[in-house]
């Protein structure tokens, strides 16, 4: 049985007013941000950069199909005025977590995980998403059919931007990509499978490590 102690701020960072001060006596405070329905086909998600997002493969979990929100937990930096997205998630039911489990793709441990060793997404142009495999599929040929396609995306997401962070509901006929801003910019990225009292999977959250991980 694992021993980790996953930290509160998975879920309470998404409930506006929420703060944290670091070691430097910054004050992160949190607001949440609705992107929008993520639609779920195939009951298997992806979270990469994106904008270098091919070959990407699924967790292993099998999520719940249908519609569910996306939603964001974004930060305003007492030091700087920045706001940062902290945090992502798909919100699969209004049940609470009481479980939290890293969230891995086919060949990756969690033994390994729990040992120290630490399994994200990398990401270098400084966004995240979340979609299914058919949204992947979609996104994909999108940017397949135009090479230009980058630069369209980009024009999307700087309508919703704010200083430092921008976020898009990527939409082709009935497939979907939410697309967001990541923390501090470029770096890798762990996500988490929250369980309900049920056993039955209730989030998948997205850290971008703004906060310190709890000793």
């Amino acid at each position: 049985m694992s021993n980790i102690k996953y930290p509160a701020y998975l879920e309470d960072a998404f409930v506006t007013g929420y703060k944290q001060t670091d070691e430097d006596g910054d004050v992160f405070e949190f607001y949440n941000q609705p992107v929008g329905d993520l639609n779920i086909h195939d009951g298997k998600i992806i979270a990469c950069d994106a904008f270098t997002f091919y070959g990407d493969d699924p967790f292993t979990d099998n999520f719940p199909k249908g519609k569910f929100p996306v939603e964001l937990a974004i930060a305003k930096i007492s030091a700087n005025e920045d706001e940062r997205t902290g945090f992502a998630r798909i919100k699969f039911s209004n049940e609470a977590p009481v479980k939290w489990e890293f969230a891995l793709i086919e060949g990756q441990d969690r033994s390994e995980v729990e040992n120290g060793t630490m399994f994200g997404y990398g990401v270098d142009s400084g966004t995240g998403s979340f979609m299914d495999l058919s949204g992947h599929e979609a996104y994909t040929a999108a940017y397949d059919e135009d090479e230009k396609y980058y630069e369209k995306v980009v024009e999307q997401l700087d309508e919703n931007f704010e200083d430092t962070r921008s976020w898009l509901l990527w939409q082709k006929k009935n497939q979907n990509v939410a697309i967001f801003s990541t923390g501090w910019g470029d770096g890798i990225y762990q996500s988490y499978v929250g369980f309900d009292t049920n056993g039955n999977i209730c989030r998948l959250v997205t850290d971008f490590g703004l906060l310190d991980w709890p000793e």
